[in-house]
């Protein structure tokens, strides 16, 4: 039999009784756990229902209070391509991060395997009654929204709507990670330096190439000096593009697009029987798990924050009144072994 403890421990916590350890009104309790800013409470009473809520184990009915308020608990992800990114899955989870902590819980839709583009689906959560709809994709790219949605609170992570329309957008700092990591470059002593890209009308290849070319001025080389050549951001690519300038008069650092192309680099530069960082050094973008680390050597690089950006999507939903903006999120430079200073010229080599 069980004790009269078990027995108590096991009801659910109510506001009522939130209210009764706190010393308060019971809608004094409703208000500050639904985060009522238009009604007036002191910070101390607010302080000390939220404490009481705490130390009670509280935890809200959800299901009551959508159906009293008219109001959803539910945010609808909508992923194009992501769950099968190991790295870029990781905005799902900022996203789910940001938005549990306020109560609400994610409902994930994949489009890419849909005929419509996830037109059904997507609707399907409207008329469920989400709370918002965060639009996220593997790399910032232009995505479609659903029409006649326009109601919704939505944001966009990784991506933006075509035509540039107005909307609240979370993306990586991609200028300024290009910049750091060609800052580190040109520190550790490299003048004579070529770019590998991936396409040259991509935003993230664009904002790359604008970090490196700032970060050229500011160590005094002129970026028109710097060899650049575009590619597709695949291993391939990189191999292909990398034996190109390797040939011949090759730079001391090879900067790469991402380090798919720095790992084609990586062989390219093997192949032609040289050393990293020992006859050339090469950096890549991205810090994509289970690859950057795990070369030979392991890559210089700059990791993109895909579950901050998630986190910061997540939160930018729930804020009321956000006005449409792109909010961008720092990368970090992540130094390893495949950078190192340019070897010096051998006096025994004519010039």
């Amino acid at each position: 039999m069980a004790s009269r403890n078990s027995t108590t421990q096991s009801q659910r916590v109510t506001m009522k009784d939130v209210a009764r350890h706190a010393g308060v009104s019971q809608p004094t309790v409703s208000f500050v756990l639904n985060d009522r800013r238009d009604v007036s409470i002191a910070a101390e009473t607010r302080a000390r229902v939220l404490e009481s809520a705490k130390a009670l184990n509280f935890r809200p009915n959800r299901a009551a209070q959508s159906l009293r308020s008219n109001r959803s608990y539910t945010v609808g992800v909508i992923a194009d391509r992501l769950v099968s990114q190991p790295y870029a899955g990781h905005i799902v989870l900022g996203v789910q991060q940001a938005v549990q902590e306020a109560g609400y819980v994610c409902f994930v839709v994949e489009t890419a395997q849909t005929t419509d583009g996830g037109k059904a689906a997507v609707e399907n959560l409207v008329q469920q009654g989400v709370a918002g709809l965060v639009y996220a994709a593997p790399g910032p790219e232009y995505v479609t929204p659903v029409d006649g949605l326009d109601a919704v609170p939505t944001v966009f992570v990784n991506c933006f709507p075509q035509g540039d329309a107005p909307a609240v957008t979370v993306l990586a700092d991609e200028f300024q990670g290009g910049h750091d990591v060609a800052e580190a470059v040109f520190a550790a002593g490299h003048t004579d330096v070529a770019f590998l890209g991936g396409p040259e009308d991509d935003y993230a290849c664009r904002e790359r190439k604008r970090g490196l070319d700032e970060a050229a001025t500011e160590a005094g080389v002129d970026p028109e000096a710097i060899r650049v050549h575009f590619g597709t951001f695949q291993v391939g690519s990189g191999f292909d593009l990398a034996i190109e300038v390797l040939t011949g008069n090759r730079p001391s650092a090879v900067i790469c697009g991402n380090d798919r192309m720095a790992v084609g680099a990586l062989m390219a530069a093997q192949s032609l029987g040289l050393r990293c960082p020992e006859d050339v050094s090469i950096v890549g973008f991205d810090d994509q798990p289970d690859l950057a680390d795990q070369m030979h050597p392991p890559l210089t690089t700059v990791a993109l924050p895909h579950q901050q950006m998630g986190f910061e999507a997540g939160t930018l939903l729930l804020a009321a009144g956000e006005q449409p903006g792109r909010h961008l999120v720092p990368c970090e430079y992540v130094p390893r072994s495949s950078l190192a200073a340019p070897r010096p010229a051998d006096p025994k080599e004519p010039e």
